[in-house]
């Protein structure tokens, strides 16, 4: 599931310096994912300020995704706090599901805004247009111990 968080946007001009040239982005996640890359290349500035501003202790990076995710749990994170960036088409959903993988909560995120996402929940996003990209910065808040 995911929560909104009433946190300060990052300003409109350290947003207008990221890098959108995703091809340039080296994975970091799962290099057999070819529509999915996690990645903290050109992070540098963003990660600056939210370090300042959202949390000093997190380390920021990008998630990349040019088509649907299917579910799933993520493998180290238990929770990750989102800025989505660009949504990647006019009706993308994140879903979330119960354990016997039937549907619960379907959202359709919002940009421009934090969000908590309950990563270590059987989780997807669906509808991801051809040529666009969903884009967003994000940070582990739980780590797996």
């Amino acid at each position: 599931m995911i929560r909104y968080l009433n946190l300060p946007t990052i300003p409109v001009d350290i947003m207008s310096r990221l890098n959108r040239d995703f091809g340039q982005y080296k994975t970091k996640a799962n290099p057999l994912n070819k529509v999915y890359k996690w990645s903290d290349d050109f992070n540098e500035e963003v990660n600056h300020w939210c370090q300042q501003n959202i949390c000093d202790t997190m380390y920021w990076g990008f998630q990349i995704m040019t088509g649907d995710q299917p579910m799933h749990k993520d493998n180290v994170t238990l929770t990750k706090l989102i800025y989505l960036i660009n949504t990647g088409g006019n009706d993308v959903y994140t879903r979330f599901y119960d354990d016997e993988k039937t549907l619960t909560h379907s959202y359709k995120i919002e940009c421009n805004r934090w969000h908590l996402l309950k990563a270590d929940s059987y989780h997807s996003v669906d509808g991801v247009e051809p040529g666009q990209t969903r884009f967003s910065l994000t940070g582990r808040i739980f780590p797996e111990a």
